[in-house]
């Protein structure tokens, strides 16, 4: 797997979480490489001019409830930011504020506005802590350290007015005065085209800009934004970065994914080990329920980042104790619908994505935010659902405490009784998890490779691809057909498979 799909990933993740257009990051990437390449920079510079705009805010899950207290919603504040300068106290002040008081009227407006005053000294160490957390990640992603130390740039400004140490002039790292040139310049070609590009460098030039990269820029803005007119701005962006590309091994992935996990819970105080957690899990149930080592990896990975889509919803909902209005509880609907979006660009994860974005789906239809039915959720789907379900109710949240592992387990007992969840992956979840769980009976007393082709039976399978799955004969297949139909006292494959989604057995 190249780095850059990896890191690509993580950059749609960070878009949504700051409330800025989906391949912001990516546009900006392109734009870096071309500008780099005007400047005839070695082949290090280039490289890291690439990679400074797709991680340059990947440091915005830090403080969320502190930004959340102060601003009301911190990814509507990214939004309503958009082409604004942050630097400019005269340009921001103005949003923050309009977003403070909005929902409270006239006079709760103003009580808002001097809550939020108070929290301002807290807010803007969230800069410090932003970049930090990029760093961090940078690291896992096994950057070295003249990239960590131009990543940790990423807030200085030209003038020196930045955070958060006020860096200035050359002494910010010339690959990041390119990538934060290329940043800018996209924000006016979404607004304005290549003349937007144009006027928004150059008003930023000698403020938060490097007035000769501006220059140079102008001078070959046709050409440098022609790449963003490409139909698509992942394709664009991975063309884009300087050979050799770089490669992950299988080990690197699963850190690589850790690291987005980590991203994405630090979103809410009450969800920090929560998606390792459920890959743990997960990959253990798939374990115990004999899926094989590729399944089990895959459903590992999932359980990484089946809430990446969690970083859009503000952190105001995530930790609100009170009841949640309908709309509110719609935004968290539509987490899973943004990490769908942000899992379907890679290739390389698409096994991944198609587990991952099933992890809040329930057999009852009920689940979001596809409400898909119990036929389109194979086993490693359901085992995520369960230990997603498991995981969560063991931790504490905004409207209660944690749940003992007895209750937890009574609780998702009841669900798998319900049909909420498959009683299969639920009991393996909790063995995982170290209940004594009793296996769930199967229909009939079918025996294992009876099992196994009533899996494959239930995904349509006809008698020849069923002993293409197991490696047997068209003829012994039909035999096993045969005698799952006879045991489940039908004659149809249509009413075994309702049998068989009655008893919660999946394809796998």
């Amino acid at each position: 797997m190249r780095l850059a799909e990896l890191i690509g990933t993580l950059s749609l993740a960070v878009d949504a979480g700051t409330g800025l257009p989906d391949y912001h990051a990516l546009r900006g990437a392109t734009l870096a490489v071309g500008l780099a390449r005007e400047l005839k920079t070695d082949g290090k510079t280039a490289h890291d001019a690439f990679y400074l705009p797709l991680l340059a805010m990947a440091g915005c899950t830090a403080e969320s409830h502190t930004a959340a207290s102060a601003l009301g919603d911190e990814v509507l504040f990214g939004t309503e930011a958009y082409g604004r300068d942050w630097g400019e106290p005269r340009e921001m002040l103005p949003i923050m504020l309009r977003l403070v008081r909005r929902g409270h009227g006239p006079l709760g407006g103003l009580a808002a506005v001097a809550r939020a005053f108070t929290k301002l000294t807290a807010a803007l160490e969230v800069g410090r802590a932003h970049c930090e957390v990029a760093v961090h990640l940078a690291e896992r992603f096994g950057f070295d350290d003249v990239f960590r130390a131009a990543l940790f740039q990423a807030f200085e400004r030209w003038d020196g007015s930045g955070k958060p140490v006020k860096v200035k002039g050359e002494a910010i790292a010339l690959a990041m005065r390119i990538a934060l040139v290329a940043i800018d310049a996209n924000i006016g070609h979404r607004l304005g085209g290549v003349d937007g590009a144009v006027a928004l460098t150059r008003t930023r030039a000698k403020r938060g800009l490097d007035p000769a990269l501006v220059e140079r820029f102008t001078r070959a803005a046709a050409k440098l934004c022609a790449p963003l007119d490409e139909p698509s701005p992942w394709a664009a962006a991975l063309a884009a970065e300087p050979e050799p590309w770089r490669v992950v091994n299988d080990e690197a992935i699963d850190e690589g994914l850790c690291a987005i996990a980590h991203f994405a819970d630090l979103k809410c105080r009450f969800t920090r080990t929560h998606s390792t957690g459920v890959s743990s899990l997960a990959s253990a149930a798939a374990r115990r329920l004999g899926l094989g080592a590729e399944l089990e990896r895959t459903v590992a990975r999932a359980g990484l980042v089946h809430d990446v889509g969690r970083v859009a919803t503000t952190a105001a909902i995530w930790d609100k104790s009170g009841p949640l209005t309908d709309g509110e509880r719609e935004r968290i609907r539509l987490h899973s619908y943004v990490g769908e979006r942000v899992l379907a660009r890679s290739p390389a994860l698409s096994a991944v994505a198609e587990i991952a974005t099933l992890a809040h789906e329930r057999l009852d239809g009920a689940g979001y935010h596809r409400r898909l039915s119990a036929v389109s959720c194979g086993m490693p789907a359901r085992v995520l659902a369960a230990a997603d379900v498991y995981q969560a109710m063991r931790e504490a949240r905004p409207h209660r405490a944690a749940l003992d592992a007895d209750r937890a387990a009574s609780e998702l007992t009841a669900m798998a009784t319900r049909v909420e969840l498959c009683p299969e992956a639920v009991a393996a979840v909790l063995g995982a998890a170290g209940h004594a769980v009793r296996s769930p009976e199967r229909p009939s007393g079918l025996t294992d490779r009876e099992l196994e082709v009533l899996r494959l039976l239930v995904q349509g399978l006809t008698n020849k691809e069923i002993a293409s799955a197991l490696d047997i004969s068209t003829k012994t297949a039909g035999h096993h057909v045969q005698h799952v139909l006879e045991k489940l006292g039908v004659s149809t494959r249509a009413a075994a498979t309702m049998i068989a989604m009655k008893a919660g057995i999946a394809p796998v």
